[in-house]
């Protein structure tokens, strides 16, 4: 299942006052999707590492009471459990996410079952918002890859179980709104299957997560001295990787970019105002690429020209033109359901520009 799936199964799980518990590798960005989803649907989100988590910072620490006059123990509300209830008090609904459940000791996830059985932990429940109780969403690594312990089957038997698998295509979407250096992005969207790979050593490889990580030190590339970045590159992402990404980089202006359709539009509507023209000069040079690749770089082109408006959106109509009619039928049905306002600018231009001769044989395979 990938990212924006997960994020549905999610919200169909909070409808339903359901729990969920999320199944996938390491790097994979488990604790993202939660994040995303608390982010996108305003609600206020504790996470807890489970595996570093002892009892009493689960569920506060036992201390004495009077109550009606008789000397009683009571459990100290935890912190984490604090900030719920007073994001509760401001308006907002709560997501707990349980990361890394089943690398947590055994009495720590006993304390867990209160949690997603009751939605309470001794006598402090987990707040309740218009009727609406608190979400939990737990996550765990795959028992074959991972030192991790089996959970008890009557913990299982309280969630909805989903696995979640690396997904290039949303990974780069999430890359580009994170601005995740543009080199990692392009080579990931020419080698996808490099987006989480493990070397048949079991050494170090690359995740989602170390990819992202690397790009913060490719952006400051010019201030890393370049006897020791290859060593930085195999310490992020391992050796065999690591191999082929730093020549990827050091090759990198042999990449197709946008800026490389943007200087073709350039020079070739100097000379005609016939877009089909103009979009046979970038075909050719987009001809050897793979279709992910040309998905990309149509967001990325998107992005750039889309979101401002009146702003002359030549480059990236033509472009559009110069794809394959399944490439750009599979781009424009996705960016219809997702901004059908840009949409609708799109082929209000195309209308002006050209009549919708092209644009028109793309929007009928979308109806």
């Amino acid at each position: 299942m990938d990212i924006n799936s997960a994020k549905k199964v999610i919200k169909a799980a909070c409808l339903a006052d359901d729990t969920v518990i999320m199944e996938g590798v390491h790097g994979i960005g488990k604790s993202d999707i939660v994040k995303q989803f608390a982010k996108e649907n305003d609600y206020h989100i504790e996470e807890l590492f489970l595996s570093h988590q002892e009892v009493a910072d689960l569920i506060g620490i036992p201390h004495m009471i009077e109550y009606n006059g008789v000397t009683v123990t009571t459990w100290s509300i935890p912190i984490w459990l604090q900030r719920m209830h007073e994001a509760n008090a401001q308006g907002k609904h709560c997501i707990l996410f349980l990361d890394e459940l089943n690398r947590a000791p055994i009495d720590v996830r006993q304390s867990a079952l209160q949690l997603v059985l009751e939605r309470q932990i001794h006598e402090h429940k987990l707040p309740t918002l218009n009727g609406i109780r608190s979400m939990v969403v737990a996550a765990i690594n795959p028992a074959d890859d991972y030192q991790v312990d089996e959970l008890d089957p009557a913990l299982l038997d309280r969630f909805l179980h989903i696995t979640v698998e690396p997904d290039v295509k949303s990974w780069l979407n999430w890359a580009r709104t994170k601005n995740v250096n543009r080199v990692i992005c392009d080579f990931i969207a020419e080698y996808p299957n490099r987006l989480h790979f493990t070397p048949a050593d079991g050494g170090i490889g690359a995740t989602p997560r170390s990819w992202s990580k690397l790009g913060n030190f490719i952006d400051l590339q010019k201030q890393i001295d370049n006897d020791i970045l290859f060593q930085i590159i195999k310490g992020k992402i391992g050796t065999e990787i690591g191999a082929q990404f730093f020549s990827f980089l050091k090759n990198y202006s042999d990449v197709i970019k946008v800026e490389d359709i943007e200087n073709i539009v350039k020079i070739e509507s100097k000379n005609t105002d016939d877009i089909q023209e103009i979009a046979d000069k970038i075909y050719v040079l987009i001809e050897g690429i793979e279709s992910i690749q040309k998905t990309e770089l149509a967001e990325q082109l998107a992005d750039k020209y889309m979101s401002i408006p009146n702003k002359d959106i030549l480059p990236f109509l033509a472009y559009l033109y110069s794809l394959d009619v399944e490439i750009a039928h599979g781009f424009l049905k996705m960016y219809k359901a997702n901004k059908p306002e840009e949409y609708r600018r799109l082929a209000d231009v195309d209308d002006k520009l050209n009549d919708k001769k092209l644009f028109k044989k793309f929007v009928q395979l979308i109806k």
